[in-house]
């Protein structure tokens, strides 16, 4: 198996044309015509990702996150992207194409919530449906703070820092990671809890202001279940290679409670 085959069914399940264009998806470290025997899974590449890919002799590192998103103008000693270069190993990012896809990220945020299926997006990209962010209704309401310990124990959350409305929820929109242009979006469309990964201070704010239960789950925890995801489509469509999560896709920032 090469790595255009792989980098080929990614494109099938979610096209890397419909990236943002800030976005850097899509082969960023290797050639199309490396074969591949192991492929490592993580959110962020790190250099302890980089260290546990040359552990365990993978060739290939599929990322969340794209390792740069800018052209750039030196490669130092201590960055992921020289220990990458220096270890022969490649990386492909798939991002922001599979956050806007049906059974993306949204999509597997409302699986992990136990929230039902959506093919509303809160910021759609075409006519299909497809976009960042998925709408779904409650069969009964709940409290913010249900919703936000429902949050905490679906996405395995440290911490869970929410702003209550007050008013009970039907109607819930959910986003991963930064979601601070899906706030206003979000309530627009008629949500009255939004469900995120990170979103800067101004937004709570502007969710006490207008009546909306905004909970911030965090960027790592509503992202990082993309990973064992991609992993079972992998394993499911390519026999003989091992295709496993990195351990080392972990959440970085210690917490004081």
């Amino acid at each position: 198996m090469t790595i255009g085959e792989i980098y080929n069914y990614l494109d099938e399940i979610a096209p890397f044309k419909n990236q943002s264009g800030s976005d850097n998806s899509g082969l960023i470290v290797g050639d199309f015509k490396t074969k591949v025997k192991k492929i490592l899974i993580c959110l962020d590449v790190t250099n302890d990702v980089v260290s546990e890919a040359v552990g365990k002799g993978a060739d290939l590192i599929i990322a969340h996150h794209p390792l740069m998103y800018r052209p750039i103008s030196k490669i130092a000693g201590k960055d992921p992207l020289h220990a990458l270069i220096r270890s022969n190993i490649s990386l492909i990012a798939i991002h922001t194409n599979i956050d806007v896809e049906f059974g993306g990220v949204s999509d597997q945020m409302l699986e992990k919530l136990g929230l039902p299926k959506s093919d509303k997006a809160i910021l759609p990209i075409d006519r299909e449906g497809k976009g960042y962010g998925r709408i779904v209704e409650l069969k009964s309401p709940v409290s913010a703070k249900d919703l936000a310990e429902k949050s905490k124990l679906a996405f395995g959350c440290t911490i869970v820092k929410y702003v209550d409305s007050g008013k009970p929820i039907l109607t819930v929109g959910v986003s991963s990671g930064s979601s601070a242009e899906s706030v206003e979006a979000a309530l627009e469309a008629g949500c009255e809890a939004f469900i995120c990964g990170e979103v800067k201070y101004d937004r709570f704010l502007y969710a006490k202001d207008h009546g909306l239960t905004l909970i911030e789950a965090g960027h790592f925890h509503t992202e990082d279940i993309f990973c064992e995801d991609l992993a079972d489509r992998l394993k499911s469509k390519f026999d003989g290679i091992e295709v496993e999560k990195a351990e080392h896709s972990i959440d970085v920032c210690d917490y004081v409670y």
